[in-house]
């Protein structure tokens, strides 16, 4: 018995294993499908055929007797010849067939029959979308039936409310009025008409951009035949002639943005779902406690100083966007302009930043309060018009990780000419490629046929020279990253910095006024950004007390040039630069602060210039740097002045810091 339950068991076993292999390899269709929802036909009729695909019984129905169906119904799969009488009539006529299948929403199939006249039929010749949407989402499709080859005539833009518009609401709104559907390609409106006038039906996309001011966008697209011959004998549903088919598109206004504190928010939800930002909003939650967005408070000094008006108290004055997902060729969201007193704003790592390019806008522009700009990682190339208003106030810019293509192209726009104020300059990582070691397999700015990223020859390409000094002469930076490009050459001389000096008529050497006293930091600690500390760098006015670096030729203070003379951080790290390190930078009052090692000499691991050559520098090393030329060996105590060395309390700072204060 035991033996026969064994067995009986393992019958039971390979039973169930069987059944289960079966329903697995014969899935069973669920509901109801067509293979074809629009049935094109000429004037003589004809028979098309449909496949259907069922789980169940299903029939067919219409209305129309010119139509007839075989077979009208069914269960499971079938193919039905649709029976399509000849038509006498000059027009198109148009129903549909229904199949249906009990507990499902029936399929529609819409057959169109075309007469002997020139019709161009749009199936919905009126469009309705809303103001915005995700980008995936901006796209709606025509289906397009017709006798006749067509093509897109033009399209007319207008506003729903423009006869009530006032002059100054037009203007305001007019860069926005056109211009905002992307129509398709001729090749997608292309109809094979074989057998004669035989027609078709092709369906095509309309992609849209965004609508942001608070009026009723339409667009009236026209179609008209190729053939100036058909054109004289088209016409509409009803037998009017005609001079084009008329596809209108409406699109819903924009809320309006009010400026205030409401409008603030609604400002920053629509920035936040237009750039598709993974930072979650809580619109429940009052602004205040949204994690990306600081408002400004009464207190604050700048409202205090009158720096702003009172109005500003509960405006945004910070906000940040991050992990976005901006498409090629977009912008940032023109309602950027609405946050009137914001003082910061970031947005940062767009998806495939590197293979897209994104505009800043012109919104960016009119941010006359704004001092902290942060885009990072978007994948900017160029520079707004209007860029330059920002100088007024701008003191910091970061943006690192974008596609600019050379130097030149942001210090064109971006140098101490029109901003000023700015502190910090960030152009780390705009490297299109992370690949790439070797420039000699750059062409035409190329690489396996992709743009390379910021690349410059800062010693051999005359304007990407000229940009470098540009920014080496910028006196009021106290911080310059460039770290992680594709720059090459070798840094400039003693002499050409010194002949750039000149040309931007700035002091040659580091003067009495560039050096504040203990007791003008006591009175205005402040001071320490825009002035040096005479007790400890007073080196520099010295015209006695020579200084050798390694085995070359001695120098005194005041023949160091005043290259970036206030820069507490340079990062030119990760490049491809080779050559000497010259004096303007061995010797500056921060260098030691730089991290020389590894955020300046250290350059890309394995890398060749466009020459081919190794890169990296021949006079210095990157470990264990010899820095006795810059703070000396050993402790100064009290000295300020130590014959040999430049800046002796540095020893202090560097070597001695776990012991002093």
């Amino acid at each position: 018995m035991k033996y026969i339950s064994k067995i009986t068991l393992g019958l039971i076993l390979c039973t169930a294993l069987v059944t289960s292999c079966k329903d697995d390899d014969e899935p069973g269709i669920e509901g109801l499908a067509l293979d074809k929802t629009e049935i094109t036909m000429g004037a003589e009729g004809g028979v098309e055929k449909i496949a259907v695909s069922s789980s169940d019984q299903w029939v067919t129905s219409t209305k129309e007797p010119w139509l007839a169906i075989s077979p009208a119904n069914g269960i499971g799969s079938a193919v039905c010849e649709i029976a399509i009488d000849s038509t006498l009539q000059n027009l198109a006529r148009t129903t549909e067939i229904l199949f249906a299948m009990n507990g499902r929403t029936p399929q529609k199939v819409t057959v169109t029959q075309f007469g002997f006249s020139k019709q161009i039929l749009i199936k919905e010749s009126e469009v309705k979308i809303a103001s915005s949407d995700r980008y995936d989402e901006r796209v709606f499709k025509s289906t397009i039936s017709t006798n006749v080859k067509f093509r897109i005539d033009g399209v007319d833009y207008s506003f729903a409310e423009e006869a009530t518009m006032s002059e100054e609401q037009k203007a305001d709104a007019e860069s926005d009025r056109a211009d905002w559907l992307t129509l398709p390609k001729e090749k997608d409106l292309n109809v094979e008409l074989d057998r004669g006038a035989r027609p078709r039906t092709i369906k095509v996309d309309f992609r849209w951009g965004m609508n942001v001011v608070p009026y009723t966008r339409v667009a009236k697209i026209r179609l008209i035949p190729e053939d100036p011959e058909d054109l004289k004998d088209l016409v509409d549903e009803n037998g009017n002639k005609i001079d084009a088919v008329v596809l209108t598109v409406r699109q819903e206004a924009a809320m309006k943005i009010e400026d205030n504190r409401s409008g603030d928010s609604l400002a920053v939800i629509t920035i936040n779902n237009k750039l598709q930002s993974m930072t979650q909003i809580d619109a429940s939650e009052n602004m205040m406690n949204w994690a990306n967005v600081t408002l400004w408070e009464a207190t604050d000094k700048e409202i205090q100083n009158n720096e702003l008006p009172e109005e500003a108290v509960g405006r945004v004055r910070s906000v940040s966007f991050a992990m976005i997902n901006l498409q090629d060729g977009e912008a940032l969201p023109k309602e950027i302009r609405h946050l009137k007193y914001i003082e910061s704003f970031a947005v940062q790592s767009n998806e495939n930043s590197q293979i897209r390019t994104i505009s800043l806008g012109e919104e960016i522009g009119e941010l006359q309060y704004l001092k902290h700009l942060t885009v990072y990682s978007v994948g900017i190339n160029a520079f707004p018009d209007n860029f330059i208003n920002l100088g007024n106030k701008l003191e910091t810019l970061y943006l690192g990780s974008n596609n600019f293509p050379s130097l030149s192209v942001i210090t064109n726009v971006v140098n101490q000419k029109n901003f000023g104020k700015l502190k910090a300059l960030t152009l780390t990582g705009c490297r299109a490629t992370d690949v790439l070691r070797d420039l000699s397999l750059i062409s035409g700015g190329k690489y396996n046929g992709r743009d390379v990223g910021l690349h410059a020859d800062v010693s051999k390409e005359y304007t990407e020279k000229e940009a470098f000094l540009k920014l080496l002469t910028w006196d009021k930076l106290i911080s310059l990253e460039m770290s992680y490009n594709f720059l090459e050459g070798e840094f400039p001389t003693d002499e050409e910095v010194k002949n750039a000096l000149t040309a931007a008529k700035k002091p040659l050497t580091y003067q009495q006024e560039d050096f504040f006293t203990k007791d003008e930091l006591d009175a205005t600690p402040a001071i320490y950004e825009s002035k040096l500390s005479q007790d400890t760098c007073q080196w520099l006015l010295s015209t006695d007390n020579w200084v050798t670096y390694k085995d070359q030729d001695a120098l005194r203070g005041q023949d160091i040039l005043r290259v970036l003379p206030f820069a507490r951080t340079l990062h030119l790290n990760l490049n491809f630069m080779t050559g000497k390190i010259p004096n303007w930078l061995l010797f500056h009052p921060y260098f030691a602060y730089w991290n020389p090692e590894t955020m300046v000499f250290n350059q890309q691991e394995g890398g060749k210039n466009s020459s081919g050559d190794t890169v990296g520098f021949s006079n210095v090393e990157l470990v264990n740097y010899d820095y006795s030329y810059y703070y000396g060996s050993e402790d100064p105590g009290t000295n300020q002045k130590v014959d040999g060395v430049a800046y002796p309390l540095y020893y202090k700072v560097f070597v001695l810091s776990d012991t002093v204060e």
